[in-house]
């Protein structure tokens, strides 16, 4: 399936595949004239693309603008493979060049095979044609990108998931029962003089309703996936000297805070991802709160209570003697930790969540503490299938709302509808599990998909 809307489809593209500065880097080249422009800069004792695909050949790759005995006609030993469409990963013809890795190199090799007829590929372009060609299923394409950027174990094992059709695969069972129960219903509609027993609507109702209850029950995994693929903002609030800083630093187990005993050390927000129990955190240091002894201090104190607005959870941190602040409209999202417990009166009754960042003590319930409040990860630690895009939750939203309000108008009533009405809801079911997969895409939505992408991908 070629984008029509796109003359630039039919051209042939290149790209870095691979990071630069590792041992070996790989150029993706697909298109019509992959091969073609292959053939111009790879060399080979025994060559033949056109018969013997996916078999890797020991070359090398020259530049032909340069004369054979000049030292720059040869750039480098490399290796080459070849997969002919539709069996390669884009659909089209497809070919890899395995070079040197280093950044500088990689860049004059891409160069040459862009002066041999390819254009650099925009991003996402190689998995946009893949999606395209019918290779990969519009969520498969989503997962791609998750599993480059995941950056934990369950956000990798998700991704994972996604790419072997995991979401793909439930959606298609989703739309075999939607299938049926469409069948079952508009047999009646459309033979009303046929001699076929009636439908019992209120058997329908019901299979309506539980159809909607799973697609809004799929949606609902959405904030906990949305925060293994996006990552969640943790600040740490409090007094000053109440141990942010120190807390901060043994929870991204290394010295990345200043540390002193004179309040007010910390002016500015500092920022770093961790890893809590299979949930990527952006863990934030602030400045204390309290009112502000000079203009600086005041700025950085704003910098906070944006930090706590913004915040997907604050830890507010209590020091010994002291009660929780009030943290106004965060205090929703707000976990009071009792810091300091090696300084603490034992017979003090008021810590709940007591740690402490010198000697470790609470440091595994305070982890376990942010990943229950946060809600995330659960379904995914236990193999369960969760969203991870706004688009995917949309639409499955939509398609959970039409089924119930179908449910609703085939329920047996005094003021019941005629069941034709059912059937308008559940085409649209049926059209936004369709979008869901890609079947029926606009292309605005896959412009701004694959923008997200890197190049190469």
């Amino acid at each position: 399936m070629r984008d029509s809307r796109d003359p630039r489809s039919e051209d042939t593209i290149t790209a870095i595949a691979t990071a630069a500065g590792g041992g070996v880097g790989i150029i993706r080249v697909s298109g019509p004239d992959a091969i073609s422009t292959a053939v111009r800069v790879f060399r080979a004792r025994t060559i033949d693309w056109y018969r013997h695909p996916r078999v890797m050949m020991l070359g090398r790759l020259v530049d032909p603008a340069v004369p054979s005995d000049h030292p720059d006609h040869v750039l480098d030993e490399a290796l080459a493979v070849a997969f002919h469409e539709p069996k390669s990963m884009t659909g089209e013809d497809v070919v890899e060049l395995h070079v040197h890795g280093g950044a500088l190199h990689l860049r004059r090799c891409l160069d040459l095979i862009i002066r041999c007829g390819a254009r650099l590929a925009d991003p996402g372009e190689f998995t946009r044609r893949a999606f395209l060609n019918g290779r990969l299923d519009l969520t498969r394409a989503e997962a791609v990108s998750d599993l480059v950027s995941a950056k934990t174990d369950q956000a990798l094992r998700q991704a994972r998931a996604q790419l072997r059709g995991a979401l793909h695969d439930k959606v298609m069972e989703l739309r075999l029962r939607l299938l049926d129960l469409r069948a079952r219903l508009e047999v009646n509609l459309d033979f009303p003089d046929e001699d076929i027993p009636p439908a019992d609507l209120a058997v329908l109702a019901a299979a309506a309703r539980t159809l909607g209850d799973d697609l809004l029950a799929l949606a609902g995994t959405y904030r906990r996936g949305r925060l293994l693929r996006e990552g969640a903002r943790v600040v740490l609030a409090g007094p000053p000297n109440a141990g942010k800083s120190s807390l901060f630093n043994a929870l991204v187990a290394h010295d990345r805070a200043i540390v002193t005993a004179i309040p007010g050390t910390t002016r500015d927000t500092l920022e770093e991802t961790i890893d809590v129990l299979g949930i990527p955190v952006v863990l934030i240091d602030t400045a204390g709160l309290r009112d502000a002894g000079d203009p600086i201090e005041a700025l950085g104190i704003q910098r906070t209570e944006d930090a706590i607005a913004a915040a997907d959870l604050v830890l507010c941190l209590v020091p010994p003697g002291e009660d929780a602040p009030d943290l106004g409209a965060a205090q929703a999202h707000a976990l009071v930790v009792h810091s300091k417990a090696d300084l603490r009166d034992p017979t003090d009754e008021r810590a709940t969540l007591l740690v402490s960042a010198a000697t470790g003590h609470g440091m595994d319930a305070l982890r376990e503490a942010i990943a229950r409040h946060l809600d995330a990860g659960r379904e995914a630690d236990q193999g369960g299938l969760v969203i991870v895009h706004e688009r995917q939750f949309q639409a499955l939203s939509n398609a959970g709302e039409a089924a119930l309000r179908a449910a609703s108008l085939l329920a047996p009533s005094e003021h019941a509808q005629p069941p034709e009405l059912a059937a308008v809801d559940l085409q649209e079911v049926m059209d936004e599990l369709h979008a869901l997969v890609g079947q029926t895409t606009i292309e605005d939505v896959l412009d701004r998909l694959f923008s997200s992408f890197c190049i190469g991908k």
